[in-house]
C-alpha cells in the first residue's frame, strides 16, 4: 500500500532530524577535545609553549605545561615554572615574561592560564600536580591582578587580562 504524502513528509522530517542530531553530536565531541585536536596535536602545542617559556626564562630550570578542556571555548592551561630559588626581587619579572611567552606562543586561545612556581629542577616526568608551590600572592598585586586571582599560591590569569596585558593570542586555527 503506497504511503500518503503526510507519512512521507513525517518520515522525511525524521530523517533530516536524525542527520542533524548526528552532526551536532560529532561537532560537540570534536569541541570537547583539548584544543580541538587530539593527543598528537596537544603534545605539539604543549611542546611549543614549554619551549617558548624556556627561551623566555633562560635562568629557569624548565617548565611543565598541561592543558584541559571542559567544553567548546573552555580551554585552560597550567604552566609550572621550575626555579633554583624563588627570589622575590625577580619573581614578578619572571612570571610576567612567562605569561607573555605563553600568550605569544599558544596555538589556540585559552579561557584561563594558571601559573605556578616550584623550587628545584624539572624532573624528566613531572607530576601532574604539586602541593608545595612558591606563594605568588605578592606577584599578583604587582601585576595588578585581583586577590581572587590567587588560589593556593598559584596565579590565575583570565583571557581578558592576558589579552589586555599581552595582546591577542597566537590563534592559528
Amino acid at each position: 500500500m503506497p504511503m500518503s504524502s503526510d507519512a512521507r513528509g513525517a518520515m522525511s522530517r525524521k530523517c533530516v532530524g536524525a542527520l542533524l542530531a548526528a552532526g551536532m553530536l560529532l561537532l560537540t565531541l570534536a569541541a570537547c577535545a583539548p584544543f580541538g585536536s587530539g593527543p598528537d596535536r596537544d603534545a605539539e602545542a604543549i611542546a611549543v609553549v614549554e619551549r617558548a617559556v624556556s627561551e623566555a626564562l633562560p635562568n629557569a630550570n624548565g617548565a611543565y605545561v598541561t592543558t584541559a578542556t571542559s567544553g567548546p571555548g573552555n580551554r585552560t592551561m597550567l604552566v609550572r615554572l621550575y626555579l633554583d630559588v624563588a627570589d622575590p626581587g625577580t619573581l614578578t619579572d619572571t612570571v610576567h615574561r612567562a605569561a607573555g611567552a605563553v600568550r605569544a606562543s599558544i596555538p589556540r586561545d585559552i579561557l584561563k592560564l594558571t601559573l605556578e612556581a616550584v623550587e628545584g629542577d624539572r624532573p624528566p616526568q613531572p607530576p601532574r600536580g604539586v602541593e608545595q608551590v612558591v606563594d605568588l600572592r605578592f606577584v599578583a598585586e604587582e601585576l595588578g591582578l585581583e586577590a581572587r586571582s590567587v588560589v593556593d599560591g598559584r596565579l590565575i590569569f583570565s583571557r581578558d587580562y592576558l589579552e589586555d596585558r599581552y595582546g591577542a593570542a597566537n590563534d592559528v586555527d
